[in-house]
């Protein structure tokens, strides 16, 4: 079934030859050209991806990027005019799982697409037979992508998934930042460790006791950060 595509951009022009690139690689896309608009087809229909301008003629983008985030884990792909580099980080500490900044090649976007769209569908791991990680009260159901913490279900974000499922596929492993930053963010070059760090604390606060006081994610001063199995390290 072809992935269906909300394009949200008041410019009609962008949009259309979006739109029309797109289609010719057979997705589904439906575009908005105001932030209410958008926020209506994402309530009343399904989608696989969300394309998001922030230059909206009735609502700030990055005000709607939170506000769908909260509502949904879909990936949501900012492509913006916007150059200054807090626009940028702030979208994707809001959730955003990449900034593509206008003008960019169609090519460069429909492969941004289709990477993001294999993490959300796809099991994260470089063991292709590894489909269920446990460790530390954490389960991981990869091809559902599913988490369970002492058994209870929580919802992640696709990011704070691919982050989890980063660090619990060699527990103990001690990560740098950079590989971390590398293998959940790929080639995005606007993505710096203050979001890693922030993805860190929110991942904290949905699987730790107590997020002040980690004992599954823990960071390595200097270095990076490791997922500890207290019954490995007893």
């Amino acid at each position: 079934m072809p992935s269906r595509i909300l394009l949200v951009d008041d410019d009609r022009q962008f949009g259309q030859s979006v739109r029309l690139a797109l289609e010719d690689s057979d997705y589904l896309v439906t575009v908005a050209h105001t932030g209410a608009q958008g926020w209506r087809y994402f309530a009343d229909r399904s989608f696989s991806l969300i394309l998001l301008d922030l230059m909206l003629p009735d609502v700030d983008g990055l005000d709607l990027c939170g506000r769908l985030r909260a509502a949904s884990m879909i990936p949501i792909l900012v492509t913006s005019a916007r150059q200054d580099q807090g626009d940028r980080m702030a979208a994707l500490e809001l959730g955003a799982d990449g900034y593509l900044p206008k003008p960019f090649d169609l090519r460069e976007l429909q492969a941004r697409i289709a990477a993001s769209l294999r993490r959300a569908g796809a099991p994260w791991s470089d063991q292709p037979g590894l489909q269920t990680m446990q460790a530390n009260g954490v389960r991981l159901d990869m091809a559902a992508r599913r988490v369970w913490v002492n058994d209870v279900p929580i919802n992640l974000t696709p990011k704070e998934f691919d982050l989890l499922g980063a660090l619990m596929s060699n527990v103990g492993h001690v990560w740098r930042s950079e590989e971390l930053l590398w293998r959940v963010w790929g080639y995005d070059k606007a993505i710096q460790t203050r979001t890693l760090s922030v993805h860190v604390g929110r991942l904290r606060a949905k699987i730790e006791d107590d997020s002040a006081r980690p004992e599954r994610i823990v960071t390595v001063p200097g270095v990076g950060y490791k997922f500890v199995d207290l019954d490995l390290a007893a």
